[in-house]
């Protein structure tokens, strides 16, 4: 967290809930922010998730934390992004 230049500015967000399986939950976020997919076990709820059930959380904004990129991630990211548009074909 040291790492961070920026204060946290948290804000409420709201979304839709679009997926859910046995892992994890499909969020569409309101106001055409894009789509959040998280584990599972990190929502919150005394309910049973079903698509179509609002939720919401609170977030602050992604900082980038450096110029130097990740070598390792960045090669599995092109490599899965290479596998999906083969079997997209």
């Amino acid at each position: 967290m040291d790492r961070l230049k920026y204060i946290s500015s948290e804000r409420f967000f709201e979304g839709i809930v679009v997926g859910v399986d046995d892992c994890s939950v499909t969020i569409d976020l309101k106001g055409r922010m894009g789509r959040l997919k998280v584990p599972r076990r990190l929502v919150i709820t005394e309910y049973e998730m079903l698509i179509g059930q609002e939720v919401g959380f609170m977030m602050t904004y992604p900082e980038i934390l450096g110029p130097d990129v990740n070598e390792e991630y960045a090669k599995l990211a092109i490599r899965e992004q290479e596998i999906k548009n083969r079997n997209s074909k």
